[in-house]
């Protein structure tokens, strides 16, 4: 019984605690994202399906010529996005790596064209 206690305990403190950051890591960006925002626009460069069958779309934007990207679920039976398109993105000035494409409020992603200008690599 003392063992099983033990294991318990062994098993349980590192899942609440990874849950509890993972909570804290995702407020910290919003928070960020709300308090210091400066948007920009991305270029969807590719469109997957992930875990559990969600469909995510990955993009890419430049700040200062140098490129960072992101990932985000999107919603393929609300809006149709295709590689090349161009979204709104918001980032953390201090750290563009925190960034989030903005949506509308059914949770479709605000796309604005499909560059004509792209070519994937």
């Amino acid at each position: 019984m003392k063992k099983q206690l033990i294991t318990l305990v062994c098993i349980l403190v590192p899942l609440i605690g990874f849950v509890i950051y993972g909570f804290w890591y995702t407020n910290q960006e919003d928070r960020l994202l709300k308090e210091v925002p400066v948007y920009s626009t991305a270029i969807i460069v590719e469109t997957y399906v992930g875990t559990k069958v969600r469909n995510f779309v990955r993009f890419e934007f430049s700040i200062s010529d140098k490129i960072y990207d992101g990932h985000q679920q999107y919603f393929p039976k609300i809006e149709n996005i295709e590689v090349g398109d161009t979204c709104e993105v918001v980032y953390v000035k201090s750290n563009p790596e925190i960034n989030r494409l903005l949506t509308n409020d059914d949770k479709s992603l605000k796309v604005k064209r499909k560059s004509k200008e792209f070519a994937p690599f």
